[in-house]
């Protein structure tokens, strides 16, 4: 499966926690998060380099389990091998020779426990939920397909042609290749330029890559690029001593491929035609900095994560459907049927602050000019913000419902796991995560106003439009 980056599934809000410990110097700083927890999460290693996040959450009897795997889309670097952390997560349900996938289905049902995964561009998550009694049981299945993945070269084979029938799923709808064109539009040498399931091309040369399979596992499924996370009604130390047991032999180091830095941004576009009766459609990315640079410094940190919590902000304050522009475009105009952002999505990389809109549909044939004045509405909001235009007030609303409403939708110990995996995976301290939080409840209307300036300008915009066949033409 994957996210909403990779298929469109959609995610939660991003989240995070307080700190197990805290020196004076750091007890100061408190984090809007540090009382969102009934126990302070803490965070555990092995000699190995597995790291062990462990949550305490009032949930008697049920216990969510995830592994999340620091790879993903990004780092498929060879040519030809696009789409493969994707595969992998097929293929890691294969399981092991002791316990093959049937035996590994069973056993979670017969204790009546779910599991899944998704890919994204910058990891990969495996997910068990079900009863803490069954905790063993999760820590025996887990540890076991981590470290003795075995599948034969005619089951891989099998499972590239149900890859390939996925794409073939995905692509029949629009979003698909609108992400598709707006990655390779905004990227032109950074992997973000191609999608999580990948180019078709490469899907279909798939089965032909079982060696290649081999080695990746070996590559990326290391314990230094894990982290399991669980959160539930447990008890820490008799779950720390079990993992211990079954996953302190694990041996291995991540490989680390070098990443093709992208370019300044120069803008484009590109306009695409759908073959079936479709209302018009744009994506927009404009070109952001990643949630932390690589190799930062205290300063650099510091700005990286004040900037991420401004991109939260103009997320809400643009396209929250209590917006003016939103308001205006939808509801009093009627000119879109839908607008939206990808509020709550960073990247390891510098990524993509990404807008979706349906405009209703024209009398007749939609043509290229139809999305103009779209374009121009959004650009002249993120322009008044750039200009201090927003009363300060408003801008005070907007961070505390995002500071409200994320708590809220802590409610299973699977959201809180999902929450605290998808930011584990772009920064493994806890503290920048917990800094990110009281920095958005910290940010000030002119840093938002220098935010916008920065990044959401035209130089910056990646826009892709889709439109049905002209009138006339076979639908």
């Amino acid at each position: 499966m994957l996210n909403r980056k990779g298929l469109f599934i959609v995610a939660f809000f991003s989240a995070f926690l307080g700190l197990s410990q805290k020196s004076e110097a750091q007890a100061s700083k408190t984090s809007p998060f540090d009382s969102w927890f009934p126990e302070a999460p803490e965070m555990r290693r092995l000699p190995n380099g597995l790291s062990v996040l462990m949550v305490r959450w009032p949930s008697p009897g049920i216990v969510a389990y995830y592994t999340l795997v620091r790879v993903g889309s990004r780092d498929e670097v060879e040519a030809g091998h696009t789409g493969f952390a994707h595969f992998f997560e097929h293929m890691m349900f294969r399981g092991s020779e002791r316990f093959p996938q049937a035996a590994y289905d069973a056993a979670l049902e017969g204790v009546g426990a779910d599991h899944n995964a998704f890919t994204t561009q910058d990891f990969t998550c495996y997910t068990i939920v079900g009863p803490s009694s069954a905790l063993p049981l999760f820590v025996e299945l887990e540890s076991d397909r981590f470290q003795r993945l075995s599948y034969s070269e005619e089951v891989f084979k099998t499972e590239a042609g149900a890859v390939r029938g996925e794409y073939q799923v995905w692509s029949s709808k629009p979003e698909q290749p609108m992400w598709e064109a707006l990655s390779q539009l905004a990227f032109q040498r950074h992997t973000y330029g191609h999608t999580t399931i990948g180019y078709l091309r490469d899907i279909e040369l798939m089965p032909t890559r079982y060696n290649y399979s081999l080695r990746f596992f070996k590559r990326f499924y290391t314990p230094d690029a894990t982290t399991i996370i669980v959160v539930g009604d447990f008890e820490k130390d008799e779950l720390f001593h079990l993992i211990q047991e079954h996953y302190g032999s694990w041996r291995g180091k991540r490989d680390n491929p070098p990443i093709p830095k992208e370019p300044p941004p120069k803008g484009g576009r590109k306009d695409l035609e759908w073959s079936r009766s479709t209302p018009p459609r744009m994506m927009i990315g404009y070109r952001v900095p990643a949630f932390l640079p690589d190799r930062p410094s205290p300063s650099s940190k510091r700005q990286s994560l004040r900037e991420a919590a401004a991109l939260d902000v103009i997320h809400t304050l643009v396209f929250h459907r209590s917006s003016p522009l939103y308001r205006r475009l939808v509801i009093e105009e009627k000119k879109l049927l839908e607008l939206s952002s990808w509020a709550g999505e960073h990247s390891k990389d510098p990524g993509l602050f990404v807008i979706e809109a349906t405009l209703r549909p024209p009398d007749g044939s939609a043509s290229p000019s139809l999305f103009d004045p779209i374009i121009d509405a959004i650009q002249e909001e993120f322009d008044r913000i750039a200009n201090n235009q927003i009363p300060a007030q408003r801008i005070t609303q907007v961070k505390e419902h995002l500071l409200y409403a994320t708590p809220m939708q802590l409610e299973t110990p699977s959201s809180v796991a999902y929450l605290l995996a998808s930011m584990l995976a772009l920064s493994e301290s806890i503290e920048d995560i917990r800094d990110f939080y009281r920095y958005l409840s910290e940010i000030t209307p002119a840093e938002v106003a220098e935010c916008a300036r920065r990044h959401l300008i035209p130089s910056h915009r990646y826009v892709v439009t889709l439109r049905g066949p002209k009138e006339g033409e076979p639908k």
